[in-house]
């Protein structure tokens, strides 16, 4: 390797780090906090220290993207004036929202659903190791449909963000068959938070629960819409008029196509909806 790349490495590296440190200078963490996710960056193996949990992952880059959006970035802060919200965590991977809602709210009342068995196990490990409580697991794929349905991993790729119902979101797929279900049998109160990030069933969850009424139970949503999958036309106008029917505003969030003259890009869309 040439010198030059090496130096092009550690330039990368430094930055990264000067980047996580920037972003947590203006969070609300302490001194030792922001020490601490700095050093979660240095995961061992397959486990990390973050803040004061204990994290299991299957995979180094999804951790450390998790890390980022959800720990540095805050991502799914929110403000409650009681201390113990009902939060829906639908698309929960490994559990770190889970761990920075109940960081946030460490009374909170938290549903994670998870469609990958393997990922959901691992889930599952996170919960119990940091004896989180009130915090119930689903291995559930959630949509507006139950039964066995088909859904797509990376193919010796365990524990990739991008898994989802949807074959074009996954290269190099391999199908499995997991158990579905719909949210709204889920929901039989009101529902301070929904956190929904399913990788392009987000149209079928909302479906589901405008059609059962149950989205009138919902107070706040973060929901991150994925934009054009597999060269998909454009409907984003109508999930945001789904939401203005339904009562919410939103503020929107978008990266991933730079410049923005590009066309047919795929983008991440963060959207959080709320009611006045």
């Amino acid at each position: 390797m040439s010198s030059d790349t090496l130096l092009s490495k550690l330039a990368f590296k430094v930055a990264r780090v000067a980047e996580s440190a920037g972003n947590l200078v203006h969070q609300n963490y302490t001194t030792a906090e922001r020490l601490s996710l700095v050093g979660a960056r240095r995961p061992n193996r397959q486990q990390a220290n973050v803040l004061n949990y204990r994290v299991s992952f299957l995979s180094e880059n999804a951790y450390q993207l998790l890390l980022r959006e959800i720990f540095f970035k805050r991502e799914y802060q929110f403000e409650e004036k009681i201390d113990s919200p009902v939060i829906l965590d639908c698309g929960a991977n490994i559990g770190m929202a889970t761990l920075f809602f109940k960081r946030l709210y460490p009374n909170a009342r938290v549903s994670c659903f998870e469609a990958d068995p393997t990922t959901a196990g691992v889930l599952q490990k996170n919960v119990e190791q940091n004896h989180l409580d009130h915090v119930t697991v689903y291995n559930l794929l959630l949509g507006n449909k139950e039964g066995d349905c088909p859904f797509y991993t990376g193919s010796g790729q365990p524990g990739m963000l991008s898994m989802s119902a949807n074959p074009d979101r996954v290269s190099n797929h391999r199908e499995i068959i997991v158990k579905a279900g719909k949210l709204s049998q889920y929901i039989d109160s009101p529902v301070d938070l929904l956190k929904l990030d399913v990788e392009g069933a987000e149209w079928e969850v909302m479906d589901d629960l405008k059609s059962s009424g149950k989205i009138s139970q919902i107070r706040r949503m973060v929901i991150e819409y994925h934009h054009r999958i597999g060269g998909q036309a454009s409907r984003l106008s109508k999930f945001l008029l789904l939401l203005e029917e339904e009562g919410f505003e939103y503020q929107i969030a978008a990266s991933g196509c730079d410049p923005i003259t590009r066309q047919g890009v795929y983008q991440d869309i963060l959207i959080g909806a709320y009611r006045t």
